[in-house]
């Protein structure tokens, strides 16, 4: 018997001993009790009766709130079941049955604690009502035939994607998508349309977890896109094995790898000279960086190899052939003015980076805010909390002293399908966690922030923060983890000021003061070697210590490291890179002798780091420190505001989703990002009875600068028209479908046209158009929709045809004459109308027009 409703779930209780697992099940809280059932049928008791009692709260309320009454459970009583008490403190009343059985039933439950007793905290959440607003769209038919989907996630997630392929090579984009958008399929897909064979997407992932996780994905999907090839290792992490690692770097070397997940240290470190290797034989495609707002930390969370990463990709840059180079990709949920002005000033210049960002905020969460200064209290109502709360959850702290707190007390209260994850877990417990956590074999997580930033698990339905994270950017992340589903998700926010102050040390900015800036950084110049004939590109050594410090640590090494990267923050040099040199075994050298002289010359390169000086007065003590102290004044106030919105957070005093639009909103040129605001409901929602989960679509844009297109063979076999203007090619009535689709055939085969415009309708019933990206020499075909681009035009610079049918009315749109683009064809109906003037038809007004026996004789030419 499957329990894969609320009927065999009842049946099951009656008769354990038929339970049996169904798999997959697609309704999650089924597949758990499924779970907790089969263990208990094998042991002739409940393993974990806590964790038991949680699921039951949360089937027996969603059941109800479905259904508009009452639902109850007929459940086994007496030894290894709860007792009436024991249901009661998870919020379910128990009436005893003469059959030997206990009824339950589960009750709202309130909190006067929480300030808001006369509304039941979790319903919403228990209903699993789909809050967030379906803007799928078609997926460009060369994407979905690699990757399975017919649809984009969202406009946003199209765009992305679309200028990922199309963005000039040796660029850079910054995208911002939403969780839940579909972010991660923007490094998915170049890999899924070229294969492993069409060059390497290095993807750079802040944690262990993420990496692990995203390879886990993509494996799947690379097996199902082609069953019959070999799927390498995706993941470079501490667990690998040496020969493991070997092969990695061999696959790179070779242009076999495809895809790899590391972490920025491995980068900047083990993987750089096979990278060296692969970017001289224009192997690499794209280097992409996963939650980029890491980028521009400088807290206690500061990670200079972060940073560092934008002189390695200036190199690996420079060391490819001019023709192949690479592109860039700079992703994050949440990405504030300030972390886009970084990314501007390292993985600049800012005329060749360009942005992508349609940013919704998440309808999902319900924020509740509660301080409690008392330890005792705070554990208490934590413990609560967890007994009453949707499964599954997530527990963060900041410190992993306290994740192993948090753990060893959850344990104690009984519960046993939960874990700790935290900087400190072993690799082999890091796997054996994700994978039962995104298989449902875990209802909970203790973390700190080195688990959930990016792991894809869909229906975690709380998260509860049982301290203060350093930054609302950072709380707003771990709040995403919930509801990915689109249903809604619960967020707590218990805190006391211990915790608050916690926060605040770690995201103040540790800074070097200036005097002591220009004294590292004049004497890492005073010891460097020169690159170039006039001492533009230098090779310095991090390990040089100033005078007054005397001595070499790796203390000294990290601070030379800060030094450098706030110079390149404020325009003073630019992070470089140069390719390692490899040495030679020495004829009469032993193995062991080489191995140690080899370890030698490594630790060497990887201690010295190239930099170009942009900024002439770099030896003006009073140059340098002007400099230096803007950057450093710009980071102070940007702390501050951080801080400032915290505190806002943390007295419910202002509604989260204007706390989260002013942290995210840009009005900056070309970089600009409007917020659509949401909030499935918070403290000054609640106070002021004003939530609402409706929001408008964000606006969606591609790039603007695209690839240079070559459009000479259609300008020589058309010597007549006039490409910056648009061309109208008539057909007689009635249209023929096989016509049309012999046209935009030689279009794409023969000169180059990448953007196809046509109906929806025409869209849904042309085979012809679900294969014409197959004509393009690169297989990449972008195919719009008119209906939506009457509302909202796109914009990429491409060739392009727009067929325009009686489905989309007689009159022709102005807006059509006015894109921009480097070759725009018109395929319309002879009779179709001027729209200056409905008294003659547009095939008759002008010379730019080309007939379709012209067109088909130039084609075959």
């Amino acid at each position: 018997m499957a329990v894969h409703d609320f009927g065999s779930l009842q049946d099951a209780l009656l008769d354990p001993t038929k339970v049996v697992r169904q798999s997959p099940l697609t309704d999650g809280i089924f597949d758990r009790l499924t779970q907790v059932l089969l263990a208990a049928k094998e042991a002739g008791r409940l393993n974990s009766p806590h964790d038991a009692m949680a699921l039951f709260r949360h089937v027996l309320r969603r059941q109800s709130l479905r259904a508009g009454q009452q639902a109850q459970l007929r459940v086994p009583s007496g030894v290894g079941w709860p007792t009436r008490t024991d249901w009661a403190s998870f919020g379910i009343r128990a009436h005893s049955e003469s059959s030997g059985h206990l009824l339950i039933e589960a009750r709202p439950w309130r909190a006067a604690w929480l300030g808001d007793s006369d509304n039941p905290v979790f319903e919403d959440v228990f209903a699993e009502r789909n809050v967030r607003l379906d803007w799928q769209r078609p997926i460009d038919p060369f994407l979905g035939e690699a990757s399975g989907f017919d649809t984009y996630v969202s406009p946003g997630q199209r765009e992305a994607v679309r200028s990922a392929f199309l963005l000039p090579t040796g660029e850079t984009l910054v995208v911002a998508l939403p969780t839940g958008s579909g972010k991660s399929f923007v490094a998915q897909a170049p890999v899924l349309a070229r294969g492993l064979e069409g060059g390497l997407s290095l993807c750079v992932v802040p944690t262990t977890a993420l990496a692990l996780d995203q390879a886990r994905q993509m494996r799947q999907m690379l097996r199902r896109r082609y069953p019959r090839r070999e799927v390498p290792a995706l993941a470079w992490h501490a667990g690998l094995r040496t020969e493991e690692r070997a092969a990695i770097k061999s696959a790179i070397r070779e242009g076999r790898q495809g895809i790899l997940y590391c972490s920025p240290e491995a980068v900047t470190g083990a993987l750089l000279p096979s990278l060296y290797d692969a970017a001289r034989a224009g192997l690499i495609s794209y280097i992409i960086v996963d939650e980029a707002h890491l980028v521009s930390q400088w807290g206690d969370g500061f990670r200079p190899a972060f940073q560092m990463l934008a002189g390695v990709r200036r190199g690996l840059l420079e060391a490819c052939p001019e023709a192949r180079r690479f592109r860039t990709l700079l992703m994050s949920a949440t990405l504030a003015p300030d972390t886009v002005e970084t990314i501007d000033a390292l993985f600049g210049p800012a005329r060749t980076v360009q942005m992508v960002a349609s940013v919704h905020l998440r309808p999902e969460p319900q924020y509740w805010v509660h301080r409690e200064d008392d330890p005792e209290d705070k554990d208490r109502k934590v413990l609560e909390l967890l007994r009453q709360a949707p499964r599954p959850f997530i527990l963060y702290v900041t410190k992993r002293s306290d994740a192993k707190r948090w753990m060893r007390l959850l344990r104690s209260e009984g519960y046993a399908r939960i874990e700790c994850f935290h900087g400190e877990t072993p690799h082999a417990d890091r796997l054996r966690i994700i994978d039962q956590w995104s298989e449902g074999g875990l209802d909970g997580i203790v973390a700190t922030s080195a688990f959930g930033v990016g792991i894809d698990k869909r229906d975690v339905r709380t998260v509860i923060h049982a301290a203060v994270p350093e930054t609302l950017d950072r709380f707003y992340q771990e709040v995403g983890r919930g509801g990915r589903d689109g249903c809604p998700s619960a967020s707590f926010l218990i805190y006391s000021r211990e915790d608050q102050e916690t926060a605040y040390q770690i995201a103040s900015p540790s800074l070097i003061s200036d005097d002591l800036a220009f004294e590292r950084w004049t004497t890492m110049y005073g010891q460097s070697v020169q690159l170039d004939a006039i001492g533009q590109l230098l090779e310095v050594d991090l390990a040089v210590v100033p005078p007054r410090l005397r001595r070499q640590s790796d203390y000294n090494q990290s601070w030379n490291m800060r030094t450098l990267i706030m110079m390149a923050r404020a325009g003073l040099l630019e992070l470089e890179s140069q390719p390692p040199s490899r040495i030679a075994q020495l004829e009469d050298e032993g193995e062991s002798a080489f191995e140690l002289r080899s370890d030698e010359h490594w630790s060497k390169f990887f201690q010295r780091t190239v930099v170009g000086m942009s900024e002439f007065g770099h030896l003006s003590r009073e140059r340098f420190e002007a400099l230096i102290g803007q950057e450093r004044q710009r980071s102070f106030d940007t702390a501050t505001e951080n801080r400032a919105v915290l505190d806002k957070l943390l007295s419910g005093s202002t509604e989260v989703s204007l706390l989260l639009d002013h942290l995210y909103r840009s009005n900056a040129p070309g970089r600009s990002v409007i917020v659509s605001r949401a909030c499935g409901g918070c403290p000054t929602h609640r106070r002021d009875g004003t939530a609402t989960t409706d929001y408008p679509a964000p606006p969606a844009y591609g790039i603007e600068q695209v690839g240079h297109f070559d459009l000479s063979l259609f300008s020589a076999r058309f010597p007549h028209l006039d490409v910056s203007q648009p061309i109208i090619l008539p057909l007689e009535d009635p249209l023929d479908d096989d016509e049309i689709g012999s046209l935009l055939r030689n279009f794409v085969a023969m000169f180059g046209v990448r953007e196809i415009a046509t109906s929806s309708s025409f869209r849904k019933r042309s085979a012809a158009l679900s294969v014409l990206h197959k004509q393009s020499d690169d297989h990449v075909l972008l195919l719009q929709t008119l209906e939506e681009e009457m509302l909202r035009p796109s914009s990429y610079e491409l060739p392009r045809v727009t067929l325009w049918t009686d489905a989309m009315g007689r009159t022709l749109p102005r807006e059509l004459f006015f894109m921009k683009r480097p070759l725009h064809v018109i395929i319309l109906s002879a009779s179709t109308p001027d729209p200056w003037n409905f008294a003659r038809r547009i095939a008759d007004t002008g010379s730019n027009v080309l007939a379709v026996d012209q067109f088909n004789l130039g084609a075959r030419l």
